[in-house]
């Protein structure tokens, strides 16, 4: 991994991808269908964007290397299917949460993701960190304590988002497992559960607008996590790590608009963060110093 891998293109696609997932967070709370349904939409919609993308040479080109990749040892497929579970479950979950009165949890589990990356990033891969960086990982960890701190217990929807996903983003670049196809192979190995969630469900046309629910969710959190997964191929781990904290601050907002409560250390918590994105913000965009490291 390249010390210095700090994409503007990488840091768009971060970006915009925590706005989408936060629409279609939002949107989940909106519907009356199961979270089963809804994550079954999302797995057909995104599966389709796929397919269409194998129309392009460069995408089969890419699935054959993916391919060579996963048969050159014997175990490479069982850590694929690994990284298949890990983020079904994921993307099962996100929508579940909204749902259930659980988004303030779920947001709480991406605000400790980014420091399970850029740790995970930064020990186990060996990642580049930055002084600058570093001080914001200082100040999310201030923040984080402040919120344990105040919090009775932390929910199983938390630690089922920050600790299993961080496993998924270093495997997939410990094995080479990164690549533009990996998530579209993931997908149609989920499509079989996806066609049962969508046949168990109860039979008859839907209303219109819960149907355009449906397919928005599914089309556009399909772009979101293209753009994720992109982004992580573009950013180093601790980058990618950082930039992750947009995306709680907006499911939080999410969550409070879909009715739940934040707690009075909560403004303190997200007062916190605010800076260290600021401070994230002057650092990415900052050009990388010639001739040596910071």
């Amino acid at each position: 991994m390249s010390a210095q891998r700090s994409s503007p293109k990488g840091v768009f696609a971060s970006v915009l991808a925590s706005v989408l997932f936060g629409v279609i967070f939002f949107l989940a709370g909106q519907l009356s269908s199961s979270a089963e349904v809804v994550f079954a939409w999302r797995v057909v919609a995104t599966l389709s964007l796929y397919l269409v993308a194998l129309c392009h040479p460069a995408a089969r080109r890419a699935l054959g290397l993916l391919w060579r990749r996963l048969i050159v040892r014997w175990w490479m497929p069982l850590i694929a299917l690994l990284l298949t579970t890990i983020v079904g479950v994921q993307l099962w979950l996100f929508m579940w949460a909204p749902m259930n009165g659980h988004g303030l949890d779920a947001g709480l589990g991406y605000l400790l993701l980014p420091i399970s990356l850029v740790l995970c990033g930064r020990f186990l891969m060996r990642a580049h960190v930055s002084r600058s960086q570093w001080i914001v990982v200082a100040l999310a960890v201030v923040a984080v304590g402040i919120k344990i701190a105040a919090t009775p217990q932390l929910s199983w929807v938390t630690w089922a988002i920050c600790i299993p996903y961080a496993v998924y983003f270093v495997l997939r670049q410990r094995f080479g497992l990164d690549g533009p196809m990996v998530f579209g192979v993931e997908l149609a190995v989920l499509s079989p559960v996806a066609a049962w969630f969508l046949l168990a469900a109860s039979p008859g046309p839907l209303p219109a607008a819960e149907l355009t629910g449906l397919i928005t969710v599914g089309f556009v959190g399909g772009i979101a996590m293209v753009l994720y997964l992109a982004a992580s191929s573009m950013l180093s781990m601790p980058v990618f790590g950082l930039l992750s904290y947009v995306e709680p601050v907006l499911l939080v907002v999410v969550a409070l608009l879909l009715g739940e409560h934040m707690q009075g250390a909560d403004v303190a918590v997200y007062g916190i963060l605010a800076v260290a994105l600021a401070v994230l913000g002057v650092d990415g965009f900052r050009p990388p110093r010639v001739g040596g490291g910071q």
